[in-house]
């Protein structure tokens, strides 16, 4: 999955997701000023028999500034490649 707004993709990897919530948390400060993850613009959601132990989602508030990547632990958030405008 790769998240579609305006800056660079966000390539989400779920399955190296361990709920560790530091993405939410970062998210939440840029925005916010806070630790507050329900205030992120990204949401992490542990599930029960699913394919992978945790969903990875984006709000609509999301700008794909990448901060939620530059600080996961775990690889599951990657920050791709800046897109080449086509003029």
């Amino acid at each position: 999955m790769v998240s579609r707004r305006k800056g660079p993709p966000i390539k989400v990897d779920a399955a190296k997701c361990t709920g560790c919530l530091i993405c939410e948390l970062r998210c939440s400060l840029r925005f916010e000023k806070a630790f507050n993850p329900s205030k992120a613009a990204i949401a992490i959601r542990r599930l029960v028999g699913g394919e992978n132990e945790y969903e990875i989602s984006f709000t609509d508030k999301c700008d794909n500034c990448g901060i939620c990547a530059r600080y996961c632990p775990n690889g599951a958030l990657i920050r791709g490649k800046k897109r080449k405008e086509v003029v």
